[in-house]
């Protein structure tokens, strides 16, 4: 793949990722939508699918928001269609996004070692 169309599709990733945040927050009928948080979207090369990936907050049932979407998804690409100057909006297929747990479960295992801070070398306080 080129370089240039490399660019493109991450040019229409970022696109797709700030328009269906939007529309999340300012266009949905569900208010248990406005917490989800858009956190990456991947398009295939040939821009006929995407998988959008989603975080939710801690007390958003992500099971039934994830339900929400995928309802929603044809509803969402209607209006991504009036907004993107594309010619096909891909399809969109929502998914959780379990780097975040990874990342936190990650976080808390380093707070619980007990290793203490690295003391500073003498020369480089001099």
């Amino acid at each position: 793949m080129t370089q240039k169309k490399t660019y493109r599709i991450h040019q229409i990733n970022r696109q797709l990722r700030e328009e269906i945040a939007s529309i999340l927050l300012m266009e949905m009928q569900d208010e248990m939508l406005k917490d989800v948080t858009i956190t990456e979207v991947r398009t295939s090369k040939d821009l006929h699918h995407a998988l959008v990936f989603t975080a939710t907050h801690k007390n958003t049932d992500r099971e039934h928001a994830l339900e929400s979407l995928n309802k929603a998804a044809g509803y969402i690409r209607r209006l991504l269609f009036g907004r993107l100057r594309l010619r096909h909006i891909p399809e969109l297929d929502f998914r959780y996004d379990e780097s975040l747990d990874r990342a936190e479960r990650i976080f808390t295992q380093i707070n619980r070692l007990d290793i203490p801070p690295a003391e500073e070398d003498e020369e480089d306080e001099a």
